[in-house]
């Protein structure tokens, strides 16, 4: 009797945006949003990641109440 499991999903492959080295653990560290189409997220390697500062939410950038 065969076991059929679901494959793994892939792994995602992303190139650091310092070293430009190309990773399999990549780190979000901006987002690019966009008035006209769909933003896209920059990616860093483990080791290049510390070099930036946190991703801010754009919502916190709005004037309160």
């Amino acid at each position: 009797m065969s076991h059929d499991r679901s494959p793994e999903p892939p792994t995602p492959v992303r190139m650091c945006v310092r070293c430009e080295r190309i990773t399999d653990d990549p780190v979000v560290v901006h987002e690019v949003h966009s008035a006209s189409g769909p933003g896209w997220n920059v990616y860093a390697c483990r080791g290049c990641a510390p070099h930036f500062p946190p991703p801010i939410d754009v919502f916190d950038l709005l004037p309160g109440d």
